[in-house]
């Protein structure tokens, strides 16, 4: 049972350090708030899929909930506006997340639009 309590421990400090509420947690990711409490007490194990969701609720990985050391990775550098931008996109709920995410694709899509019709020109002019 020693696993659970870490990752209910983790979960709890989660939830305590990002101001989220128990129930408010249970019903983004589809829990009852008394599982979702008896998970943060370690009196049941949290299972795969829930440890998906949490995860990605607080947008950390499911290993760093379950307690395994961070991975080293040298192909993500963030700046610091790029941290920033993360963490406040963390702290959105899910409609939040996804019209950003909307907004990201839209915007992305028009500066590649935008380029192709300047190569175009470009090839023109030549």
């Amino acid at each position: 049972m020693e696993d659970e309590t870490n990752i209910g421990q983790r979960i709890y400090d989660l939830r305590v350090e990002r101001d989220v509420q128990q129930g408010e947690l249970a019903e983004a990711v589809h829990l009852h708030q008394s599982v979702l409490n008896r998970i943060e007490k370690g009196t049941r194990p949290a299972r795969d899929r829930e440890v998906r969701d949490i995860a990605l609720y607080f947008g950390v990985s499911a290993d760093e909930l379950l307690g395994m050391p961070p991975r080293q990775t040298d192909d993500l550098r963030l700046t610091p506006i790029e941290r920033h931008l993360l963490e406040k996109f963390r702290f959105l709920d899910r409609r939040g997340q996804s019209m950003v995410r909307h907004t990201i694709e839209n915007e992305y899509d028009f500066l590649l639009d935008e380029q192709a019709t300047e190569r175009e020109q470009q090839k023109r002019d030549a």
